[in-house]
C-alpha cells in the first residue's frame, strides 16, 4: 500500500456521514482491492472494521453485520426502527420517532401516555409540556405565565382589585380612627366609656361598612381568580390573552363565578359556626369539670375537649375544600353551572386529596412569605408617621392610603401566581384521568387558534 493510501478515507462513509454502497469488485478511487463474494477474508479483524492503516471489508449486501448502513428513517407515524438513537443521546426533533422499545411496552407504558424514555418528548407550545406534570412543571409554570404576560395577570389584578379593596380600605380606616379615640377616653377617663353601647366603641355604620367592604374584596378575588383562569389555561396552548380577550373569555362566567364564590363562602360561614359552638361546648365542659373538681381537672378537660371539636370540625371543613378547589376553573374553562363544576371537581379530585392538599398548603406558605416580605417595610413607616403627628387627621388619612396601596399590591403579586397553579393542577389532573394532553396535543399540532372551548369535556357515550 502506497503512502497516499494511508492517508485516504477508507471508512466506507461519504463526506455527509452515510456509508457509501458499493457493489462487490467494484474500483474506487483510492482504496485496497476488496475480495469478492464467497471469497475467504484475507483480513483477520472483525468483518466492517478495518485494522491500522488497512481499508475496511464490509459484510455482503444484506447480511446486516455492523458496517451495514440502517434504512432511511421512517416518517411521523411509522414503526421506528431499532438501534442507538441519533446524535449519541440527543433528543430527536418534534414530529420524529425516537428509537426505543414499540409503543405499550416498557415502564412507561400507561402512564401519562407513555411519554418517557423511548418515546417522542412531549410537545412544549406554552408555558408546560403537554404531559402528567410535577412539583416543578406546575410551580415552574404559574410563575411563567405570569412572567410572560404580566400585562395582563399583574394588570388585571391591579385593576380589579383596586376597584374591590376602596370599600374595605375605607372603613377600615374609620374603624382605626373609632378605636384610637376609644383608647384615648379610656386613658383620659376610664369612668366614662358606657358599657351599655352596643358596638361600642364602634358605630354600626363603621361595622357595617367593614363586613360590606369585605364581602366585596372576596367577590372581586373571586372573579379575578376566574379571568386568571382563562389567562392560564389558554397559556398551557402558547396563548397570550391581552385583559380584552381575558374580559371576553370569562365575562358570560361572571354571574356563575359570583354564584360560586357565595356558595363556597355559604359553606365556609357554616363550618365557622359550627366550630365555634364545638369550642363553646367545651368551654362549658372544662368549666362544669373545673367547678365540680375544684382544679386543673377542668382545665385539663376543657383543653382536651377544645382539641377534639376543632379537630372534628376543622377537618371536615378542610376536606370538603379541598375537593372543591377545582369548580373555580371549571366554572370558566369546562362552561358549567356552580352546582355542576363544584360535583364535577369532587369526582376529579377523587384519589388525589392529599396530593392537592400538599400543593395548596406550599402555595399558601409561598403567599404568606411574600405578605411578610411586602408588609414589614410598610407597617414600620405607616407606625412611624402615626407617631409624627398624633394629634393630627393627616397621618392617619396617609396610613389608610399607604395600606390601600399595599392590599391592591400584595394581591397583585399574589393572587396571578394562586390562579396559576389552581388552573395547571386541574388541568394535570384531567391529563391523568381523561387523556387532556391527547387532545391538546392534537390542538397544538394543527396550529389552529383554539379558545377556552379546548377543555369542553367530552360527551360521554
Amino acid at each position: 500500500m502506497s503512502q497516499e493510501d494511508g492517508h485516504r478515507d477508507t471508512s466506507g462513509e461519504s463526506p455527509d456521514g452515510t456509508e457509501e454502497q458499493r457493489s462487490p469488485g467494484s474500483g474506487s478511487s483510492g482504496g485496497s482491492e476488496r475480495p469478492t463474494p464467497g471469497s475467504p477474508d484475507p483480513s483477520p479483524t472483525t468483518p466492517g472494521w478495518a485494522a491500522p492503516g488497512q481499508g475496511a471489508t464490509p459484510p455482503a449486501e444484506g447480511a446486516g453485520g455492523p458496517g451495514f448502513a440502517p434504512p432511511a428513517q421512517p416518517g411521523y407515524g411509522e414503526q421506528p426502527s431499532y438501534g442507538p438513537p441519533p446524535g449519541h443521546g440527543e433528543a430527536p426533533p418534534y414530529g420524529q420517532p425516537s428509537y426505543g422499545p414499540p409503543p405499550g411496552n416498557g415502564p412507561q407504558a400507561g402512564y401519562g401516555h407513555g411519554y418517557g424514555y423511548g418515546r417522542p418528548a412531549a410537545p412544549k407550545p406554552g408555558v408546560v409540556a403537554l404531559r402528567p406534570m410535577s412539583l416543578g412543571d406546575i410551580f415552574n409554570g404559574a410563575f411563567s405565565y405570569v412572567r410572560n404576560n404580566p400585562k395582563t395577570t399583574m394588570g388585571l389584578a391591579l385593576v380589579v382589585m383596586a376597584v374591590a379593596t376602596i370599600l374595605s380600605s375605607v372603613a377600615s380606616t374609620l374603624f382605626l380612627n373609632d378605636y384610637t379615640t376609644f383608647l384615648d377616653e379610656v386613658m383620659a377617663d376610664p369612668l366614662a366609656v358606657d358599657p351599655d353601647a352596643p358596638l361600642f366603641p364602634f358605630s354600626p355604620l363603621v361595622m357595617g361598612l367593614m363586613y360590606l367592604g369585605e364581602l366585596i374584596v372576596y367577590l372581586g378575588a373571586a372573579i379575578l381568580l376566574g379571568l386568571l383562569a382563562a389567562v392560564a389555561g389558554m397559556a398551557v396552548l402558547g396563548h397570550r390573552l391581552t385583559p380584552k380577550q381575558a374580559w371576553e373569555a370569562a365575562r358570560g362566567r361572571i354571574g356563575a363565578i359570583l354564584g360560586l364564590s357565595l356558595l363556597r363562602l355559604l359553606i365556609g360561614f357554616a363550618m365557622g359556626l359550627l366550630f365555634f359552638l364545638a369550642m363553646f361546648v367545651a368551654i362549658l365542659v372544662g368549666v362544669m369539670v373545673g367547678y365540680s373538681s375544684g382544679g386543673g381537672a377542668g382545665v385539663a378537660v376543657g383543653l382536651l375537649v377544645g382539641l377534639l371539636g376543632a379537630v372534628l370540625v376543622i377537618a371536615p371543613a378542610v376536606w370538603i375544600w379541598i375537593r372543591l378547589y377545582f369548580a373555580m376553573p371549571m366554572v370558566v374553562l369546562e362552561r358549567v353551572g356552580p352546582f355542576q363544576a363544584m360535583a364535577r371537581s369532587w369526582r376529579l379530585s377523587r384519589g388525589s386529596w392529599w396530593r392537592t392538599l400538599g400543593y395548596w398548603l406550599l402555595t399558601g406558605l409561598i403567599v404568606m412569605v411574600v405578605q411578610m416580605i411586602l408588609s414589614t417595610p410598610v407597617s414600620m413607616v405607616t407606625g412611624i408617621i402615626g407617631v409624627t403627628a398624633p394629634d393630627a387627621a393627616w397621618p392617619m388619612v396617609l396610613a389608610g392610603a399607604i395600606t390601600y396601596l399595599l392590599t391592591v399590591l400584595i394581591y397583585a403579586v399574589t393572587q396571578p401566581f394562586v390562579a396559576g397553579v389552581n388552573t395547571l393542577l386541574y388541568v394535570d389532573l384531567r391529563m391523568r384521568r381523561e387523556g387532556l394532553d391527547l387532545k391538546l396535543h392534537q390542538a397544538a399540532q394543527r396550529g389552529e387558534s383554539s379558545g377556552p372551548e379546548i377543555y369542553l369535556p367530552e360527551p360521554r357515550a
